[in-house]
C-alpha cells in the first residue's frame, strides 16, 4: 500500500486508519471483505407485461409466464454460481436497459421481477426472498442500444 503523508499532522494514511479502526482489526476487516460474494446477471429482455400488476391477462396465461422467467433465471444463475452456498443474507438491485424514452413505472417493474427472485432460490443463489434474507437497494431505469435487466445482488454479513 502506497503511504501518503498528510503534511499537517506528519502522519500516513496508513497509521491514521490504524488509530481510527485499531490495529488488530484491519487484518479481519480485510478478510470479511474478502469472502463477500457478488452475482450480476444480465437477462436480455425486461421483465414480461404479462407480470405487471396493471395487466389484464388470465391467471393461467400469468402463470406460464412466471414459470418460463423463472427458470430462464434459474438457469442462468446456475451457469454464473456453480456449486457454491446460497447467501444467507443479501442486497439486490435492479437496473433497467430500455430502447426508447418513454417513461416506465418502477413500482409496475418491480413487482414483475417476483419470479426473477424466485429463480435465483431455485438455481441456489439466495436462501430465502423474504425481507430477513433479501433487501432491495436500488432500481434504475437506463436508456440503452437493447432491453435488458441487470440484476446484482451482493452479500452482505
Amino acid at each position: 500500500m502506497k503511504e501518503e503523508i498528510i503534511e499537517s499532522e506528519g502522519i500516513s494514511r496508513g497509521q491514521e486508519m490504524s488509530k481510527v479502526i485499531g490495529e488488530n482489526s484491519l487484518p479481519r476487516l480485510a478478510k470479511a471483505l474478502e469472502n463477500l460474494r457478488t452475482l450480476k446477471l444480465t437477462i436480455f429482455h425486461l421483465p414480461y407485461r404479462e407480470l405487471s400488476p396493471n395487466s389484464c391477462v388470465h391467471w393461467a396465461v400469468k402463470a406460464r409466464v412466471a414459470r418460463a422467467q423463472r427458470e430462464e433465471t434459474g438457469w442462468l444463475a446456475k451457469i454464473e454460481w456453480q456449486p457454491l452456498m446460497p447467501m444467507k443474507h443479501a442486497t439486490i438491485s435492479y437496473t433497467f436497459v430500455v430502447k426508447d424514452k418513454r417513461h416506465r413505472d418502477l413500482d409496475n417493474l418491480i413487482s414483475a421481477c417476483k419470479s426473477f427472485q424466485d429463480g435465483l432460490i431455485d438455481a441456489g443463489v439466495l436462501e430465502s426472498d423474504n425481507s430477513q434474507h433479501l433487501t432491495l437497494v436500488q432500481c434504475n431505469v437506463m436508456q440503452g442500444e437493447a432491453e435488458q435487466t441487470i440484476i446484482t445482488l451482493n452479500e452482505v454479513k
